[in-house]
C-alpha cells in the first residue's frame, strides 16, 4: 500500500500473523477491555475498523492466513486517497505502552507518546483472502489435507495500514 510524506513518520511497526476470531486489536496496556466491547466488535464487522475509545478492533476477512498489519506513527494526519479504508477513529494511549495483535494469539509492543491518536485503517485484499480461505477448507473437505499444511504453503493477500498521529493529551473527563 503505497502511502504519502515518509518524513511525516515517526515510526513504523509491523506483525504478522493469523488472526484468532478474524481479529487484530490495538490498545493502550493501562486501557482495560471497554464495557461495551461486543458492540464495537460488532461495528467493526459492519466496516472492517471501529474503536472504543479505549482499543481499536479489526475485523479480519478470515483466520486461516496471514494477515500483515503495519503501523505509521505519524506527525500529522495523512493524505489519503484510498476508498478503502475507515473513517478517522480515536483512541486514547494513556501509558503510551501499546499493543498490536491478535486475541489468544501473536502480539507486539509499540511505544508512542502518552495522549489521544487519530488512526486511519487502509486495507487490501481482503477478498482474495476470503476466496483462498474457502479454496482450503473445499480442498480439505476433498483430501483430507490438513488445514494448516494447506494454509501454510501460500502467504495471506489481507493486508492493513494503521496510521495514527497525536492529537492531544488524553482526558481527564473519566
Amino acid at each position: 500500500m503505497p502511502h504519502d510524506d515518509e518524513t511525516a513518520r515517526l515510526a513504523t511497526y509491523q506483525l504478522v500473523t493469523v488472526p484468532s476470531y478474524r481479529l487484530i486489536t490495538l490498545r493502550d496496556q493501562d486501557c482495560d477491555a471497554a464495557p461495551d466491547s461486543d458492540g464495537t466488535i460488532d461495528d467493526a464487522r459492519r466496516a472492517v475498523a471501529a474503536s472504543s475509545g479505549y482499543e481499536l478492533f479489526i475485523d479480519c476477512a478470515q483466520d486461516l492466513l496471514s494477515v500483515t498489519v503495519t503501523v505509521h506513527v505519524r506527525t500529522d494526519s495523512p493524505e489519503v486517497s484510498r476508498a478503502d479504508r475507515s473513517p478517522v477513529l480515536e483512541l486514547e494511549c494513556p501509558s503510551g505502552e501499546l499493543a498490536l495483535g491478535s486475541p489468544t494469539g501473536d502480539a507486539i509492543g509499540i511505544e508512542v507518546e502518552p495522549g489521544t491518536y487519530s488512526l486511519i485503517v487502509e486495507y487490501e485484499g481482503r477478498q482474495a483472502a476470503a476466496e483462498r480461505r474457502q479454496e482450503i477448507l473445499d480442498e480439505r473437505a476433498r483430501s483430507g489435507t490438513d488445514l494448516h499444511t494447506a494454509a501454510n504453503a501460500s502467504a495471506g493477500p489481507e493486508q492493513y495500514l494503521l496510521s495514527m498521529w497525536r492529537t492531544g493529551p488524553v482526558s481527564d473527563d473519566d
